[in-house]
């Protein structure tokens, strides 16, 4: 086995007996089907690649400096900056750590609903249709991630800064190795922590706890930066997704407001991936702009779920 999987391989593995050892100590009160994400994480650390590179299958062409575009328009290079400043703190190790171990906490809030009226249907629904609509929404945006657009020796800081600058002359599909994942917006990895958060907070109400579900979500948004597997705009996209994906499996009544919801994070997402690929340009009329339709989008996200009647 490749040495760089051999640790996510291992924090995939020991969710899967995490669930498998929480499934075992209720095993008398809950059905055995509960016991299949288990299973699920076992398909995931060994099958991940090859799931997630069926997008890139057939295609050449890739959005990234559309994406890359779009995240100059806030004034500099968000992924380079939080990867110079991962580096210069010695923080790598930490977030490196974050990153792989996504399945781990997932696992880890799947066994956590376990026993729960209810809860682990909604909780593995929530995580698998997340990334099956993932798979199809990359498909929106074909995009890679800055290191695979830049190539590490820029993106590491080997070659200066300059290598990342941009004209709006130079925006249009660029071909990379097909080989490279088209899996960079919205951002899986920060959806799903996402979501992570937000069952953790609900199942979690009276716990301090819940805050560590926090502090991993805040990390592994920085990951997926100093990593250079994401730019900020895909960051932004995962917030109305999720809360999409969290509004339609995981509440646990039908209403008016649960359904707006739904379409309106829906159609919010859409219109980033749709502002990106066919009006990138717009971003730049003012440096305001995406700092305002990025504040509008995380935070009418974190709003929604927070105050909207669709709560359960």
């Amino acid at each position: 086995m490749n040495p760089l999987l051999i640790r996510p391989t291992l924090l995939g593995l020991a969710g899967a007996s995490i669930v498998a050892v929480r499934w075992f100590q209720l095993r008398r009160t809950i059905p055995l089907w509960t016991l299949a994400p288990a299973l699920f994480c076992v398909i995931y650390v060994f099958f991940r690649a090859w799931i997630f590179g069926r997008t890139s299958a057939g295609s050449w062409s890739t959005y990234d400096l559309y994406t890359l575009y779009a995240d100059l328009s806030f004034g500099f290079n968000p992924s380079l900056w939080c990867n110079h400043w991962v580096e210069r703190f010695g923080l790598f190790p930490v977030v490196s750590v974050v990153y792989e171990s996504l399945i781990l906490a997932i696992a880890s809030t799947y066994a956590l609903s376990l026993g729960r009226r209810g809860q682990p249907l909604r909780v593995f629904g929530v995580m698998l249709l997340a990334g099956f609509v993932a798979i199809q929404a990359y498909r929106l945006l074909p995009a890679c991630g800055p290191v695979y657009l830049l190539g590490s020796e820029c993106f590491t800081g080997e070659f200066p800064a300059s290598c990342a600058t941009l004209d709006a002359a130079d925006v249009q599909p660029v071909a990379l190795d097909p080989s490279f994942p088209r899996n960079a917006m919205p951002s899986l990895h920060v959806g799903w922590a996402l979501l992570v958060y937000w069952i953790c907070s609900d199942l979690l109400r009276q716990s301090r706890w819940r805050w560590l579900a926090l502090a991993y979500l805040l990390l592994t948004a920085l990951a997926t930066m100093a990593g250079g597997e994401h730019y900020l705009v895909d960051l932004v996209a995962s917030c109305p997704y999720a809360l999409a994906l969290w509004a339609l499996c995981c509440p646990r009544q039908w209403s008016p407001q649960r359904v707006l919801t739904i379409v309106g994070s829906a159609l919010a997402l859409l219109l980033w991936i749709g502002i990106i690929r066919f009006f990138p340009g717009l971003l730049w009329s003012s440096i305001v702009l995406p700092w305002l339709l990025s504040a509008l989008l995380i935070g009418g996200s974190i709003y929604a779920y927070r105050k909207s009647e669709v709560r359960g």
